[in-house]
């Protein structure tokens, strides 16, 4: 149920789309959170995707609020783990704030790998 921008051709990424790319990321949430609940990995991922948005539209604080929610609330840890190599993050590799979410990230990934 999540929206793989890639499979849109990368046209989210084009500056006079972001709009029409967040008004349909933030229908999709709102669906996923109804039907599938929010913590699912889908809804995380939607999650994410808007965080991504934020931070091309030049809102980095609202960039890594929502990069947090979705690591706080079900995002897959491979994606999680590897957000630090995210090309649609590099304005934020080297804010402090986004190093310190990245070992936010590990550190969940890494306990939800351990055995219980």
């Amino acid at each position: 149920m999540a929206v793989d921008w890639a499979d849109c051709g990368g046209s989210w990424n084009v500056p006079s789309h972001y709009g029409e790319a967040e008004k349909l990321e933030r229908q999709t949430l709102e669906i996923q959170r109804r039907i599938l609940g929010p913590d699912h990995p889908d809804t995380a991922m939607s999650t994410y995707n808007l965080g991504g948005i934020a931070l091309h539209k030049g809102k980095p604080d609202e960039a890594l609020s929502l990069l947090r929610e979705a690591i706080d609330h079900g995002l897959a840890p491979n994606i999680a783990v590897n957000m630090e190599k995210d090309p649609d993050l590099s304005a934020l590799y080297k804010d402090p704030r986004f190093t310190s979410l990245v070992a936010h990230a590990k550190d969940r990934a890494a306990a939800a790998q351990k055995p219980n």
